[in-house]
């Protein structure tokens, strides 16, 4: 696999932060943001989640890199290997969804898993779709507006809108403060639909996270890839370790075959027939230029120190 020129300085597209990782705990929530749980839903409008384009990655020749709500790409190329799911209001497709968010002034959009946990509200995601990270020593930024649409296609949400609780969104210390990839992991709690109920009985009963299993799984992946408005899937088993991650603290990132363009970004990993998730998209390879390439996707390896201890007690 192509290397990038300057490892330790800049971002893998799609996601990746800073290649630095240090060892720590589970970073802060994020700050309680001003907008109420009722602001949230009347900003996320049918035409506003249409609309709104995938978490990306800017690049520019220099190598210098930032997180963006990038504009939706095209499907084709490798994107191919994934196909639309016919019933995503069906369980266990309907345990996944859109994460919508907004960082800065832009509105965008992620990938997640609804979690089958003792709150019942729980959602897993990448920790770049809620957290920036240290972006060219900056401070790094907290999405908001944040809400979860399982089973979302084109606008509507046939299984509700859960919004994110304030106070309860939670992404690893060593991907807020040092873009470490082996940490790229983010979760957040749902206030219960319009109805009264929470994600996880709303959905048919969420994947349970499944930590320190062989990497060697048949993986089947799920998102919105590029423009699609619509859930798709992708299988494939494991194809080995990104070396890029094998040097820093933390167990080194696996791949798969898919890639998946902007918007699969913390799309869940499902095994055994979809009752459990064991990663989550994160990065892709990119050129010098932020041109991305026809590469496997990568994801945190789950275990006990990476996802186990960020959901501990959601």
């Amino acid at each position: 696999m192509q290397r990038h020129p300057h490892p330790v300085q800049r971002r893998f597209a799609g996601s990746l932060a800073v290649l630095l990782g240090l060892v720590g705990l589970v970073a802060p929530p994020e700050p309680a943001a001003a907008e109420s749980a009722a602001q949230v839903a009347r900003y996320w409008t049918p035409a506003r989640m249409r609309a709104a384009r995938p978490l990306d990655l800017g690049v520019d020749g220099r190598g210098r890199s930032r997180l963006q709500v990038g504009r939706a790409v095209e499907e084709g190329g490798a994107a191919a290997s994934f196909v639309g799911v016919p019933t995503p209001e069906v369980a266990p497709f309907s345990f996944n969804g859109r994460v919508f968010l907004r960082r800065g002034k832009l509105a965008g959009y992620c990938s997640g898993t609804a979690i089958d946990s003792p709150t019942r509200q729980l959602v897993l995601t990448a920790g770049h779709c809620l957290n920036s990270g240290r972006e060219e020593g900056k401070r790094s930024v907290w999405s908001r507006y944040l809400e979860f649409v399982p089973g979302y296609r084109s606008g509507a949400a046939p299984l509700g809108i859960f919004v994110a609780r304030r106070g309860h969104v939670r992404a690893p210390r060593q991907w807020t403060m040092h873009g470490n990839p082996d940490f790229d992991l983010g979760a957040f709690l749902t206030r219960p639909d319009a109805d009264g109920v929470n994600l996880a009985d709303a959905v048919g009963g969420g994947a349970a996270i499944a930590t320190d299993l062989s990497r060697h799984q048949r993986f089947q992946s799920f998102g919105y890839p590029g423009k699609s408005r619509y859930m798709k899937t992708c299988a494939s088993g494991y194809i080995g370790d990104d070396l890029f991650s094998t040097a820093l603290p933390g167990p080194p990132t696996l791949g798969i075959e898919c890639h998946g363009p902007p918007g699969s970004s913390g799309g869940g990993w499902l095994i055994d027939d979809g009752t459990r998730i064991n990663g989550v998209s994160t990065y892709f390879h990119a050129d010098a230029n932020g041109h991305h390439r026809r590469a496997p996707t990568y994801s945190p390896y789950f275990a006990s120190e990476t996802v186990g201890k960020l959901v501990r007690g959601m």
